[in-house]
């Protein structure tokens, strides 16, 4: 007993030590890029704007909750080389899967928040956010100066039945999908189901946002319009070996 007790102690430990924290949020204009963290050597050194700081904020709370590594997708991929770029859209499910928690910033949720307001943030149905809150096992929800949702400080905002309420009526998924999600506990029909009320800025992401959720060995091409969602489609209907599956 004492051997795995100590062997338990020694996971947490190493996970603390090694976990990373992921950031959601929406993009609100120019947020810092990779060149500008990498000019600068440090998120601590960008000058002071709106959106930095929005950055340095992410960074504090994640050293507050004892986590030594923060990922945003502002400043943490090289948008420029498109080799790194695609690798990263098509690890993107596995980073929020993996992660030891995801902080999701509420821009538009005044402080003090109230029941409802997570409802209205209609980024919730962009469709990158879909796989940002279905894949990380622990997620934790912030209004617009940083305090918890609601005022909840749960530590793990999954397990707060009021927030997952209210979370399954914004993004349209059930509550208990969003709780324990994994890929291969949803059939072909449902996870197109869930992904037909998604939003996209660029007609591609339609397609690209779905590739963690579908285990899809599909490759990021934008400038190839709808035809994305039919390769998507069409790896899904080979892998499958029957069309009826796209009669969702």
């Amino acid at each position: 007993m004492t051997k795995q007790v100590d062997n338990e102690r020694i996971l947490r430990l190493v996970t603390r030590f090694f976990g990373y924290v992921m950031f959601s949020h929406v993009w609100q204009g120019n947020e810092p890029l990779f060149q500008d963290v990498n000019v600068e050597k440090s998120v601590w050194n960008l000058p002071y704007t709106f959106l930095n700081e929005k950055l340095r904020n992410f960074c504090n709370e994640t050293r507050r909750l004892g986590y030594n590594w923060a990922w945003s997708d502002t400043c943490c991929i090289d948008k420029s080389t498109n080799s790194i770029l695609n690798q990263s859209l098509t690890s993107m499910y596995t980073w929020y899967a993996n992660s030891a928690a995801t902080l999701v910033f509420l821009a538009g949720v005044v402080h003090p928040s109230k029941p409802g307001d997570l409802r209205r943030s209609l980024w919730m149905t962009r469709a990158w956010t879909l796989q940002e809150l279905l894949a990380p096992k622990l997620v934790l929800f912030y209004d617009s100066e940083w305090k918890p949702y609601l005022g909840d400080a749960t530590a793990n905002r999954k397990e707060s039945p009021e927030i997952m309420r209210e979370l399954a009526d914004a993004i349209r998924v059930p509550r208990g999908t969003i709780v324990t999600f994994s890929p291969d506990d949803l059939g072909v029909r449902e996870k197109l189901r869930l992904a037909s009320t998604r939003n996209a800025m660029i007609e591609e992401d339609v397609a690209y946002s779905l590739i963690g959720i579908f285990k899809s060995n599909i490759r990021p091409q934008y400038g190839e319009g709808a035809n994305a969602l039919g390769h998507l489609l069409e790896e899904i209907v080979t892998r499958s070996g029957e069309v009826s599956v796209l009669a969702w």
